[in-house]
């Protein structure tokens, strides 16, 4: 079955089948890699070979209207997804939030939307806003990948998703932050999504930093 009950699904993924010997040197290579090397037009990309793989599968089938970032850092990885829905000849509104303004440094010719954000701060956000997320076409790719108050980010903006828009949590490969983002009280396991397997082990079982972490709203 693709889609599946968060409750369902164990805190597993293929890349724990390593040597426990190799493991660690791998997931410091990967992580290296994503922060200091992954780069996109000389911004940083900060995405493992087989995340930005199943995003590029995930625009090519979803076909989404607006896309919306919560993380920034430098815009490398809102400015790989712009380019890959002009290649795709898709029309597509692109929203990335990030409370470090300074380190943003998008091309001029970008149409991605910068919003400085303090996620702590997202309600009275929204409240300013509201038309902002009132307006957004379906679908909606979702991204959380900012770490900071994530549950509350998540359930702030869940009422302007629809059935069929996806989000991602990202970094759920930090087994503290998949506990708190998915499996606390107020995680998304008790919220109206369901994982979509199909997405989540497209290279195996979890085989990316995403751990049971894209979701389709139901």
């Amino acid at each position: 079955m693709r889609f599946t009950k968060i409750e369902t699904r164990a805190f597993a993924t293929t890349i724990f089948q390593f040597l426990a010997a190799y493991l660690k040197t791998y997931l410091q290579k990967i992580k290296s890699a994503k922060w200091n090397h992954h780069k996109w037009k000389g911004l940083t990309l900060m995405k493992d070979p087989m995340t930005l793989s199943i995003y590029m599968m995930m625009i090519q089938d979803i076909k989404p209207k607006t896309i919306l970032e919560f993380g920034t850092y430098d815009g490398g990885s809102s400015l790989w997804m712009e380019d890959t829905i002009k290649a795709l000849s898709l029309v597509c509104n692109i929203h990335t939030f990030d409370i470090n303004e300074e380190r943003v440094n998008l091309p001029n010719d970008s149409k991605i939307k910068f919003h400085q954000l303090d996620n702590h701060n997202i309600n009275q956000f929204i409240k300013e806003y509201k038309i902002l997320f009132q307006g957004m076409e379906s679908p909606v790719l979702m991204i959380e990948d900012s770490h900071e108050n994530a549950n509350g980010i998540i359930r702030a903006l869940d009422p302007f998703l629809k059935s069929g828009d996806y989000l991602i949590i990202e970094d759920t490969l930090d087994e503290v932050k998949y506990k708190q983002t998915i499996h606390s009280d107020n995680g998304i396991r008790n919220m109206n999504y369901e994982i979509d397997t199909f997405y989540c082990d497209f290279w195996g079982v979890n085989n990316s930093w995403n751990v049971n972490s894209i979701f389709k709203k139901k």
